[in-house]
């Protein structure tokens, strides 16, 4: 009996044997009612089978192993679609779905083998061939389900950033009207500025996650082109982190024209996550120094510190998202979100703005990072796209 008729015959016995395994083995379906249960696993197993009755030219076979999805089996990505679709909102895992999939591989290949199916003709080529099917309906379910996953994630935080600012604003504007208030005794007025510090924060955590989400689908972070100096706009960033860090030494140079087209505040933002993480990371008793250089096509940006290098094995993921270590967690410094967002957001802005940035570090030189942004900011592509 060849591999597709076995199924077909033995569909009811198949998903008997595998709804076993899915109640004692999968801790999401044993809550699901049979025909919940059941019915996926037959509608896979119908497509698979009239997948395997198709004719397959040489060219198909080798695009399939190769993973190439084949275009004359549409039943079989939409069958794993909406089972994906069904598993999601069963709340099962990303792990006990793709055990489902294992699950009905060896039920078919078991059953088949205990009535000498392997023995026939040209036996070895319909396992395979049923095996690359299993494997397109996998992928599939696959990725419908975590992108549906990432679109949740990223709609989450979209969501809760966005209705943080409001309440945040509040509490802010509040805490600064009983600041200018004469009615207050010095212990009262250390709370208030307490207050005042924390909102910053979190506005400071609520505008990573924003900017987070947004770049994560795909986007470039919106920019608002305008004329900027951006001599002044890193005077600004230093003179405030010089606030917040008395005990720090910041020098800022600037030389040549350094008046372009591009987003003041993104451009303040992604200077003052440069600066940040070297007053964070760079040694204490050494100045961190800020260069703005106007050359004359670009607009060139330099933050330096002193102190240990950065790793090299660090620097290939130094840019990637929430890539920071439980050290640098737990020991937060002011202006940060403590999300490990800091470079991620910095190069993005860079990015938007048709810039770069690279860093240098050794142990000689100490750790310098460089932003180049065009004096005509060349919107990223992503943007354009939005």
């Amino acid at each position: 009996m060849h591999l597709a008729e076995f199924i077909e015959q033995k569909v009811d016995s198949l998903v008997d044997d595998w709804e076993s395994f899915a109640r004692t083995s999968i801790e999401s379906a044993r809550s699901l009612a049979p025909d919940e249960l059941r019915d996926h696993a037959r509608l896979l197993l119908v497509a698979v089978v009239a997948d395997l009755k198709l004719g397959q030219g040489v060219g198909a076979k080798y695009d399939k192993s190769r993973g190439d999805l084949p275009r004359n089996s549409p039943q079989v990505t939409e069958t794993a679609h909406a089972h994906a679709r069904h598993r999601f909102t069963q709340n099962f895992s990303l792990c006990e779905m793709v055990s489902e999939y294992r699950a009905l591989r060896a039920s078919v290949i078991q059953g088949w083998t205990e009535t000498g199916g392997p023995g026939i003709e040209g036996a070895v080529e319909e396992v395979v061939r049923f095996g690359e099917t299993m494997d397109q309906g996998l992928t599939e379910s696959i990725t419908w389900y975590v992108k549906r996953v990432d679109e949740s994630r990223s709609l989450l935080l979209g969501v809760l950033g966005h209705d943080m600012r409001t309440p945040l604003a509040a509490v802010a504007m509040s805490a600064q009207y009983l600041l200018q208030s004469e009615t207050l005794d010095g212990q009262h007025m250390r709370a208030v500025a307490r207050i005042i510090k924390s909102t910053g924060g979190l506005r400071i955590m609520v505008n990573d996650l924003l900017d987070f989400t947004q770049t994560s689908l795909g986007v470039s972070l919106p920019i608002t082109v305008a004329s900027t100096d951006v001599a002044e706009v890193g005077s600004e960033v230093v003179e405030e982190l010089r606030a917040l860090h008395p005990d720090r030494a910041l020098d800022i140079r600037c030389t040549g024209d350094c008046v372009g087209l591009g987003d003041a505040a993104r451009i303040g933002q992604m200077m003052s996550n440069l600066v940040s993480n070297a007053i964070h990371h760079g040694a204490r008793d050494m100045p961190i120094s800020v260069t703005v250089m106007g050359a004359a096509d670009a607009i060139e940006l330099r933050v330096h510190n002193g102190g240990q290098p950065i790793a090299t094995d660090a620097v290939g993921t130094l840019f990637e998202p929430l890539s920071k270590s439980a050290k640098a967690s737990e020991d937060r410094h002011l202006g940060s979100s403590g999300l490990g967002l800091g470079l991620y957001i910095a190069r993005e802005i860079a990015l938007a703005h048709g810039g770069s940035i690279e860093v240098e570090s050794n142990e000689a030189d100490g750790t310098t990072f460089i932003a180049k942004l065009p004096r005509t900011a060349r919107i990223d592509k992503r943007q354009a796209q939005k």
